[in-house]
């Protein structure tokens, strides 16, 4: 099937070829459509040719006989609404994506419905494109999710064993394991479910909120900050226990940070700092915690209570 004139026809196959030209999944993808439209061309003709036929011959009152033509047409676009709704009913996916970013490392990536995703430190993910959904798996990590508006698509992000499906366009997930999980609403909106409990939790903008196995939190507006800040390379801390930096603070090095004793983890951190140089905050700790820092030569950094 064909539509537009000949400079409109040349500048979308231009399109669609560039597109293609992006994966094998895309040319397969493409295959198949072009493979589908020839059959409905083929289809298109012979009912054409019939309908000529049919007109060509004059009518005649036979008010309870059923036009060959017609029912020809008739069948061949059930056969077709059967083909959509079957396709519909697959959700076939378009193409598939998988992204990671290195240890201290923040990387935009672009997705293929048009999203962009902000991938902190040390993060992994997976993007399904489908016909009618949008998937995401955050493996591992970090990421902000600016999410282009679909309402017939939704976008869905799964961590763990918590799902967010997005009704607005920004905001960020960190999956700490499978049953950790934390999201916070920049603009927009998102409903928060948990597997096996079908109620949902919905945030609005500036609203956060935390997942510890089966008990959902609201996070305190004062604390909001302290889980978007990474965007813009600070770690923003507000009476935050040590134990608790110390992971956020390792998720930046390859090499270990170890708590020495139980109550070094104990002192309690305010204030922002710079996430691109996580070292320089390991420094500044005997200077606002009752700790000892100390390294050893494979770059181990240890932490123990000052006695």
């Amino acid at each position: 099937m064909q539509f537009g004139d000949t400079a409109q026809r040349a500048s979308a196959r231009a399109e669609l070829n560039e597109w293609a030209s992006r994966s094998r999944e895309h040319q397969a993808y493409l295959q198949k459509l072009e493979a589908a439209d020839r059959a409905l061309d083929r289809n298109l003709s012979g009912l054409q040719m019939r309908y000529v036929r049919a007109s060509d011959v004059a009518a005649k009152p036979e008010p309870v006989r059923a036009i060959p033509w017609r029912r020809s047409l008739q069948t061949s676009l059930l056969a077709l609404a059967v083909a959509a709704s079957a396709l519909w009913a697959i959700n076939p996916a378009l193409s598939r994506q998988e992204v990671s970013s290195e240890i201290g490392q923040q990387r935009t990536v672009y997705l293929d419905d048009g999203s962009e995703v902000l991938l902190n430190t040390n993060t992994a993910g997976r993007f399904v494109n489908r016909l009618r959904s949008r998937e995401w798996t955050l493996e591992s990590g970090e990421a902000l999710f600016s999410v282009t508006h679909s309402p017939w698509r939704p976008f869905r992000v799964s961590a763990g064993t918590t799902d967010i499906r997005d009704l607005g366009t920004r905001f960020s997930v960190h999956r700490l394991d499978d049953d950790r999980v934390s999201v916070a609403v920049l603009e927009g909106s998102v409903e928060v479910t948990r597997a096996g409990n079908p109620a949902s939790v919905r945030l609005d903008a500036s609203q956060a909120l935390k997942v510890d196995g089966d008990t959902i939190t609201r996070v305190d507006p004062s604390s909001f900050d302290d889980l978007v800040s990474w965007k813009d390379q600070r770690f923003q801390f507000n009476g935050t226990p040590l134990s608790e930096v110390v992971r956020d603070l390792q998720r930046y090095r390859s090499k270990p940070i170890v708590l020495a004793d139980p109550r070094a983890g104990e002192p309690r951190i305010t204030g922002s700092f710079s996430s691109a140089d996580p070292d320089r905050l390991l420094d500044m700790l005997p200077h606002v915690a009752p700790v000892v820092v100390s390294r050893r030569q494979d770059g181990t950094v240890v932490i123990a209570s000052r006695r």
